[in-house]
């Protein structure tokens, strides 16, 4: 029996020197292991049943970001280079067929507008802060939705989508600089801190960079991994990023700390600024005494824990007041402060005026 198993299963050719088999032929050359990919239940992208390709309709709205436009086709464009065949097409279509300006104020000519009786397999939104979306868009939106196009929308433009209704029981992202403003409006919305996100055929992207790690999965689908690793190095993209990654550098990612207690900390600062950790409760938490968290934040930050949590509770506020209808009162509570005069001063102390000439002087700018 052992014998017959061993016929059944021959063992391979022993390598010879100068990397040849002993069939002569040389030896594949093994790739560094790395981590594979996270792959969507479904295709994020819809392949057409007639032409096999993926074919793919860029609606441009008014100050998208060019950079996100040759971001999206340069990626795709090498992608059909290394497959030495047409694997994704695109077209560039507005509203209403007219030159659509951008972010840096010149205008690009689309192929023609929206409408006709064809519905698009993949839709991709691409819009800037100045989006607005008319009746006639929100219904072409709705139109596509119902005939399963797969509809992605980057940056400002996911605000369209949620305005469509489209985004109504699924899950989905937004620029760290929108969310607020979105939860405000929509309350019900399943925002989440991620570079993009697919549910069903709702596509959602935080925009500028994460464009390109969305186009990247895309191509790991259409092709294979190791052809996505080449077009990420032809396009200096240093890191595949999953979908499912944080669009915020913490703190001390951002001050290059790499110390895992100090880190930490960061983290429950920033998950508590509503309520405040004391820095007895945060040292605990983090396995150390208070006097040594105390030395670590000095040489790290220059500021005790208590102080350096206050300045992202008033960063926080900025934010809120910068990027939301909150009024001041609303704002300080959400941050923990009892008292108004309380959050003014802190605000006064931190930025040097208070919160309604800091609301202000943005309006004035």
């Amino acid at each position: 029996m052992q014998r017959m198993q061993q016929l059944r299963s021959p063992s391979p050719p022993p390598a010879l020197p100068g990397g040849l088999s002993a069939a002569g032929l040389p030896q594949p050359q093994m790739l560094p292991r790395q981590k594979p990919l996270p792959r969507p239940a479904a295709p994020l992208l819809k392949r057409s049943l007639t032409t096999g390709r993926i074919e793919i309709t860029i609606l441009l709205l008014p100050g998208f970001p060019l950079y996100e436009l040759a971001a999206l086709c340069d990626t795709f464009g090498i992608a059909n280079n290394r497959a030495r065949r047409t694997v994704f097409t695109w077209q560039l279509l507005s509203s209403d067929g007219l030159p659509v300006t951008c972010s840096l104020g010149m205008p690009v000519q689309p192929a023609r507008a929206i409408g006709g009786n064809t519905c698009p397999d993949n839709i991709v939104l691409l819009g800037g802060g100045a989006a607005i979306a008319d009746r006639k868009l929100l219904a072409w939106l709705r139109y596509a939705a119902a005939r399963h196009s797969h509809i992605l929308a980057s940056g400002h433009a996911v605000a369209l989508l949620a305005e469509a209704g489209l985004l109504d029981g699924k899950s989905c992202t937004a620029p760290a600089s929108l969310q607020d403003s979105l939860s405000e409006t929509w309350p019900d919305l399943d925002l989440r801190d991620r570079l993009y996100v697919a549910h069903d055929r709702r596509l959602t992207c935080a925009g500028n960079k994460a464009l390109i790690d969305f186009a990247l999965a895309c191509t790991a689908e259409a092709l294979d991994e190791r052809s996505t690793r080449e077009i990420a190095d032809a396009l200096n993209h240093d890191r595949l990023r999953p979908g499912t990654e944080s669009q915020h550098l913490s703190a001390g990612a951002l001050r290059g700390i790499q110390n895992q207690t100090v880190l930490r900390a960061l983290e429950i600062i920033d998950a508590h600024l509503a309520e405040p950790v004391s820095t007895d409760e945060l040292a605990g938490r983090v396995g150390i005494c208070p006097r040594q968290l105390q030395r670590l934040f000095k040489r790290c930050f220059g500021a005790a824990p208590s102080q350096f949590a206050m300045q992202r509770r008033m960063q926080r506020a900025r934010q809120l007041l910068h990027q939301t209808q909150m009024s001041i009162t609303e704002v300080g509570i959400a941050l923990g402060f009892v008292s108004l005069s309380h959050f003014s001063r802190c605000y006064m102390r931190a930025f040097g005026r208070q919160p309604r000439q800091d609301r202000l002087r943005l309006i004035c700018d």
